[in-house]
């Protein structure tokens, strides 16, 4: 796979052709499961960042969550059975007393599902701390491509992202990184993000579709559901050993959402988001089984 053949895949290759190879690729791959992940926004708003999709900048913001309140959650999503749970936190990095608390609700949860974390740009010490007390994969998009990327954000660079994907697996974590689709990128950028994440080897690709809420100044591309399918199936193709999950903006693949798995997707975004609506864990459980595949 080049760019070349990715740029087909998003234009011109036949649907119907995409979906069959990414439909392989996953069976081989992963067969027929279907990974759920949830979060928790821990710390929500009052953001310095500049990022012009994201909500969360300039807000007054809410108090941050407990150590108690991060424990329940994790617990109450895990005997759900949620496969994967995150502490996200708003702000371009995590320290002090706050990071402490994260730690501290990573190392009481241990019994539960997976902990994963998304708190920023971290140092690799931090890092390091995380995975120590229980953390095993780390969050950190890369949003876009790096071309694009500083017509979305000025107040922080494209690279400290990377490192901080660096940093992670370095750090002993597996990490999930992705970005956000239909924010003014083109198909280039699009195709540059994806090999990126491979490049940086990435264990999970989170794909986000563009929702528009208030307080975000990016306008927003209005692609349509046949773009969607062929942009999953280009991350999947040009990332056919990493998981590829669908986080935020699903809804917008209408009566196609379905069609997510045999392009590619091994996995989706349960329960409550960061900013935009989610959805509830029992209909997405039916929607699986309704596709034959399992959880």
């Amino acid at each position: 796979m080049n760019r070349q053949d990715a740029l087909k895949i998003l234009t011109s290759m036949p649907l119907s052709n995409v979906e069959t190879m990414c439909s392989h690729i996953r069976k081989t791959k992963f067969g027929n499961k279907v990974d759920l992940c949830s979060i928790i926004n821990a710390k929500n708003g009052a953001c310095s960042e500049d990022c012009t999709f994201c909500a969360q900048s300039g807000t007054a913001g809410d108090p941050m969550k407990s150590v108690e309140e991060i424990i329940d959650q994790h617990r109450l999503n895990s005997d759900a059975g949620i496969h994967r749970f995150s502490t996200v936190t708003s702000g371009k990095t995590l320290s002090g007393e706050e990071f402490e608390r994260i730690c501290s609700a990573a190392a009481v949860g241990s019994g539960y599902c997976p902990l994963c974390a998304s708190l920023g740009i971290l140092g690799f010490k931090e890092l390091k701390q995380l995975f120590a007390a229980g953390v095993s994969r780390y969050h950190h998009n890369l949003e876009t491509s790096s071309a694009f990327f500083p017509s979305i954000c000025t107040t922080h660079s494209w690279d400290e992202r990377a490192m901080t994907v660096r940093r992670a697996k370095l750090a002993g974590m597996s990490v999930c990184s992705g970005g956000i689709i239909g924010i003014g990128e083109s198909d280039e950028d699009r195709i540059d993000l994806a090999f990126s994440l491979l490049e940086l080897e990435v264990d999970s690709i989170a794909l986000n579709f563009f929702v528009p809420v208030d307080g975000v100044s990016v306008t927003g591309e209005d692609l349509s559901t046949e773009k969607l399918l062929r942009v999953i199936g280009m991350f999947r193709m040009v990332n056919p050993s990493a998981e590829l999950r669908i986080c935020a903006g699903r809804d917008r693949l209408g009566e196609q959402s379905e069609k997510m798995f045999s392009f590619g997707v091994t996995g989706i975004m349960t329960g409550t988001l960061l900013t935009t609506g989610g959805s509830q864990y029992e209909d997405d459980l039916d929607m699986i089984e309704k596709t034959g595949y399992t959880v």
